[in-house]
């Protein structure tokens, strides 16, 4: 018999959730604090299930770990996947990604996603023990406002995040944390420049000490210039900008470099068909 109980996350507050996730993400390559308000917001942009978020206890009621769960229609995502330090290697960690991957089954979602640090080997090994295979690599840059160079005088326009949307599923598939359903629940812009061939480039950026990228499209031809110009208007009063999660087939990766980012973390991508 296991010497562990299975339950789901309902009927837990936004407190001891923030809680949960602190401990068993204390440690990590790129540990997170949560407080309530930023775990209600994280469950209520991505999607975030209860019932199919599993939570993870010994027999004496101490808290083991949590594998929280989003879904879109028939597909889940992983968006956090702990053990508390003192229970890691123990084997824990493949009973609950086991016990993850058979709610998912049984709730009737037909693939399961998630998003593993490039450097934490042990969990990517647990994953793909588990069923998951790695399908691309997802970057992280950065660059100060300082260091972006000045650009060129130009106007650029601000519309409305919709109107970008239709660009956004046309070019190719974004992560989870940057699909229209994650970029509409949050307060974001939309900066847009017509292109000399009559396309539109444009970034779909969210505000913050740094201004985060979460949508980026950029005509082949435009000028760096104006491309900086673009992106300087998107910081605004930021003290930098961040990308996160940009695919490594992405063809923003390369304008992103040529003009100074720098990459600061690395994630694979991995997909389980259930």
């Amino acid at each position: 018999m296991s010497p562990y109980r299975f339950s789901h996350a309902l009927g837990y507050t936004l407190e001891q959730m923030s809680e949960m996730h602190n401990a068993s993400f204390r440690g990590y390559f790129m540990p997170v604090e949560m407080t309530p308000e930023m775990t209600a917001d994280f469950w209520r942009t991505n999607n975030i299930d209860a019932l199919r978020s599993v939570i993870m206890h010994n027999e004496g009621g101490t808290f083991v770990g949590m594998a929280r769960m989003g879904t879109r229609g028939k597909r889940g995502w992983c968006g956090g996947f702990g053990i508390v330090p003192e229970l890691r290697g123990s084997g824990a960690s493949r009973l609950l990604a086991e016990q993850m991957v058979r709610v998912a089954r049984e709730g009737g979602l037909s693939t399961l996603q998630l998003e593993v640090l490039t450097q934490n080997a042990r969990a990517r090994k647990l994953y793909e023990r588990v069923g998951f295979t790695t399908t691309r690599r997802l970057l992280g840059l950065e660059i100060t406002s300082t260091v972006l160079p000045a650009g060129a005088p130009i106007r650029v326009e601000r519309v409305a995040v919709e109107a970008l949307l239709p660009r956004l599923m046309s070019g190719g598939r974004p992560c989870w944390g940057c699909e229209p359903s994650t970029i509409l629940a949050v307060a974001a812009e939309a900066v847009v420049l017509p292109g000399a061939s009559g396309q539109l480039n444009g970034v779909i950026v969210q505000r913050g000490q740094r201004a985060s990228i979460l949508a980026s499209f950029f005509d082949s031809g435009l000028p760096d210039t104006e491309l900086t110009a673009l992106l300087r208007q998107a910081a605004g009063d930021a003290d930098g900008l961040v990308v996160f999660n940009e695919p490594e087939e992405s063809p923003c990766l390369a304008r992103y470099r040529a003009l100074g980012f720098s990459e600061f973390f690395s994630q694979d991508e991995m997909w389980l068909t259930l």
